[in-house]
């Protein structure tokens, strides 16, 4: 029987390298959407809760503060404390378009109570 000739293969040392980490590309990381919180929008939400009456005051103030968890921006503290304290002076369309029935609305619910009390 003739024999095979035997193959001798070179074999190949792998020299001894640590895998690099990968760092994530541009694509993959995933930006995620930091919640800033909104403290003159909330101050507005806690006095509009304080003048609240009935049932739609309930659900107006409910849906704001559906607004104000959805909204990006927050209102200055200038103009917080002008809807607060100087209503007259208030100028709704000044402010976006999502925020003003609510400004409105509060501006209302100063009045009305402002009216109750005198009596």
């Amino acid at each position: 029987m003739p024999s095979k000739p035997k193959r001798v293969a070179a074999k190949k040392k792998k020299a001894a390298v640590k895998p690099k980490k990968k760092s994530p590309l541009k694509q993959e990381v995933k930006s995620t959407r930091t919640k800033t919180k909104k403290v003159n929008l909330l101050k507005l939400y806690a006095e509009m809760n304080k003048l609240s009456h009935d049932a739609v005051d309930k659900e107006v103030i409910k849906r704001f503060k559906i607004i104000i968890d959805t909204i990006e921006e927050d209102i200055t503290k200038k103009s917080l404390l002008q809807i607060l304290r100087d209503q007259k002076s208030v100028i709704a369309s000044e402010f976006g378009d999502a925020l003003q029935p609510y400004i409105k609305h509060y501006l209302f619910l100063d009045k009305r109570s402002k009216r109750v009390k005198k009596p």
